[in-house]
């Protein structure tokens, strides 16, 4: 299923599966259900698939992205993270479409999952994005971009918040920021329900439901020094003024209001008292 996140030419495609103590990245006695999200930005003929979401809803984002892009049309590809719920739909989406330019960092390949990537000619449309270390010697650019098109571009960057390689994007023209495997504690009550936490929705999250699910992830999180997460936090959003946040997984959350509110939410849950 997709969804429109917003006129200016991004939509969410994915599917939804169910919470159990065998998803390991949700609080244990997690129940209902959870989106799988990959995003596409479109600006005319020219498309960017962010993520490709998990393998469980591989049919359901290759069909989903033939109506959007025609069976096979071409797509450029970023990955957030080189995680499978990131990178699972690769090889079937090469198979399909034409693939013009892969997008990844850090030092893991993400080909190295597939068995026949090699024969499908994508090594040489890879693209490092953060190939060159800072002057301070850091492995990771804190800067990078990705042309869209020409005007449309996707700003990126490392989060102080990852366990690895991972990178967050940030497209101005619809005011979104995509976060990966952060902001990721929207649930959802059947697979067809709203994907979007929004001024249409009654929101009742509270701040010890999006610490459970950052501290599922990021386990450590409760034993660390937490005040330099939330200053880079808290100014990357006052830099970007996002209107969306957009995680690889949970719901999409979309207003001003409902942005603030969110990130107020995961700076409490980044409060050095909470655990």
């Amino acid at each position: 299923m997709f969804n429109k996140v917003h006129d200016g030419g991004l939509t969410v495609l994915g599917g939804a599966y169910e919470l159990s103590d065998n998803v390991s990245w949700v609080p244990r006695g997690s129940t209902g259900y959870q989106a799988s999200n990959c995003y596409l930005l479109s600006e005319g003929d020219a498309h960017l698939l962010i993520d490709s979401g998990m393998a469980v809803h591989g049919t359901t984002v290759l069909d989903d992205l033939a109506t959007l892009i025609g069976e096979g049309g071409g797509v450029s590809m970023f990955f957030t993270r080189p995680e499978m719920d990131c990178v699972s739909n690769l090889e079937p989406i090469a198979r399909r479409f034409d693939i013009l330019r892969l997008f990844t960092g850090g030092v893991i390949n993400p080909f190295d999952a597939f068995d026949d990537v090699s024969r499908i000619a994508l090594r040489g449309r890879r693209q490092q994005i953060d190939g060159t270390r800072t002057v301070e010697g850091d492995a990771l650019e804190r800067a990078m971009s990705i042309e869209v098109a020409p005007g449309r571009i996707l700003d990126v960057q490392s989060p102080l918040l990852r366990l690895l390689p991972t990178f967050w994007g940030w497209d101005a023209r619809t005011g979104t920021l995509f976060t990966s495997d952060t902001f990721t504690h929207g649930v959802l009550a059947t697979p067809e329900s709203y994907r979007f936490i929004d001024d249409t929705v009654e929101d009742d999250t509270t701040v010890e439901q999006v610490a459970a699910h950052l501290f599922a992830k990021y386990e450590w999180l409760p034993r660390a020094t937490k005040y330099p997460l939330r200053d880079w936090l808290a100014s990357t959003f006052e830099g970007y003024e996002p209107e969306a946040i957009a995680p690889s997984r949970g719901s999409v959350i979309r207003g001003r209001d409902a942005v603030r509110r969110h990130l107020d939410l995961m700076l409490a849950a980044l409060a050095d008292d909470a655990a």
